[in-house]
């Protein structure tokens, strides 16, 4: 008996179709692929975590290992006077002035004379030099208490005298902002107690989109990073400023990337204040109907490994986008910045690209042998 050609080239495709498949390309692994990748034993041990409702509020607390702003908040004085401060000191007296000439009385009273000194700068050790009274420590004190400490000072060489001192250039009680702002340099602290955003708002503002610019803070030798945005006044990351601080705006525009089954491998830019994983998905085109697993959509990302801080460890967020739950999930689920979208090939794919790839290798053998019959 003596079989038709399509029944002779069958087992010849068939054994391509169970030996082709694990060769084929592929742009990227299969869900049960990644699944494996949690496991202790792989290279990378990563946290699966299933997303569903229970899971949003540790997913979208979840920060990477850096120090928060908060951290960085501590006590302080904005009304020391330091070294490179200049200082103006008037004194009164009654009678006969020692830094003026005599004034007449007036109705029988003695006269009050008031003698403005010039400018004294604070030394860089922290004293100015006062004619009669010599040189005094000034770094560390109020004005109020430096003038009380002239007053000591003058007993003896003057009637009833009366000082008054005011900071005339702050030097030591400023903050320096840099980066991208209108107007960066030094800004001095007042007795209002600025805090962090009103020192970016002193510098003129941001010059880039809100959602594109970080501000760090370094402050005794420690630095903390947040994105404008989400900087609110009034919350504990708005700290209060303290002399010496350094604030810089950098410009740094969020994105996430995405790889697997969807339309192309992509950065996308954030463009907003907050991004959910629909939002990505949606901006990436969404899973491929030909080619992706809609059981098997990833999110990888780096996570802190506690709270306070320490190592970060790496996390694959799984959607199940087959059940209709998980779409109100995504809405609700917090993309940051260097996440990863992994859309997974779904494991018939790679069958149907083998097929397609036999169908091409046979057209031309079945059209020739058509023309020829």
């Amino acid at each position: 008996m003596t079989l038709p050609s399509s029944f002779r080239v069958l087992p010849v495709a068939l054994a391509l179709l169970a030996g082709g498949c694990a060769t084929l390309p592929s742009s990227g692994p299969t869900g049960p692929q990644v699944v494996a990748a949690s496991r202790p034993d792989s290279r990378l041990p990563a946290q699966l975590v299933e997303l569903d409702a229970a899971a949003l509020p540790e997913a979208n607390s979840a920060s990477t290992a850096t120090e928060t702003l908060a951290g960085l908040a501590a006590e302080g004085v904005t009304d020391r006077i330091g070294p490179g401060d200049v200082l103006q000191v008037t004194i009164f007296e009654v009678g006969t002035a020692l830094f003026a000439g005599p004034s007449a009385a007036t109705a029988g009273q003695p006269a009050a004379a008031g003698t403005n000194l010039p400018p004294i700068t604070v030394a860089a050790d922290g004293t100015i030099q006062i004619p009669y009274v010599g040189r005094i420590a000034a770094a560390g004190e109020t004005a109020q208490a430096l003038a009380g400490s002239i007053e000591a000072r003058l007993i003896g060489y003057s009637q009833h005298a009366q000082v008054s001192v005011a900071i005339r250039e702050n030097i030591a009680n400023a903050v320096f902002v840099l980066g991208g702002v209108k107007a960066p340099g030094r800004i001095p602290l007042s007795l209002a107690r600025e805090h962090l955003l009103d020192a970016v708002a002193l510098a003129g503002g941001a010059i880039f989109p809100a959602q594109d610019t970080s501000v760090r803070i370094t402050r005794a030798g420690r630095s903390a990073e947040i994105g404008l945005d989400a900087l609110l006044a009034g919350s504990p990351d708005d700290l209060q400023l303290l002399p010496g601080d350094r604030i810089e705006l950098l410009r740094q525009q969020r994105s996430f990337t995405v790889f697997g089954a969807s339309d192309k491998v992509s950065e996308i830019p954030f463009e907003a204040r907050r991004l959910s994983l629909a939002q990505a998905v949606a901006r990436a085109g969404g899973p491929s109907d030909r080619q992706a697993d809609p059981t098997a959509i990833f999110v990888f990302r780096w996570a802190a490994a506690d709270p306070s801080g320490g190592a970060p460890v790496p996390v694959i967020y799984r959607l199940n986008l087959l059940r209709p739950e998980s779409y109100f999930v995504s809405q609700r689920f917090a993309m940051r910045d260097g996440d990863v979208i992994y859309i997974a090939n779904a494991r018939s794919n790679q069958a149907s690209k083998l097929v397609q790839i036999i169908n091409q290798l046979f057209s031309p053998f079945y059209g020739v042998r058509e023309l020829t019959r």
